[in-house]
């Protein structure tokens, strides 16, 4: 899957980040965890990167946004 906009970690099982990237390997049924630091709110394409997956509505959007803590 492809996160347009955003660079992120993936979040090991023992809390460990994964290196900076924007794209990642997802399986059926296996939740993945990503952290991302949002310094750039808009709205984000995420597809999959397989051209004939993404024509096949494998694509949403989804809102970046922040809050102040």
């Amino acid at each position: 899957m492809h996160l347009h906009g955003v660079h992120f970690r993936q979040v090991a099982e023992d809390g460990m980040l994964g290196p900076m990237r924007d794209t990642i390997l997802s399986y059926p049924d296996e939740p993945t965890e990503i952290a991302f630091v949002v310094d750039n709110p808009c709205k984000g394409l995420f597809r999959c990167h397989m051209v004939g997956h993404a024509a096949s509505d494998m694509t949403t959007w989804i809102n970046v946004t922040w809050s102040a803590q």
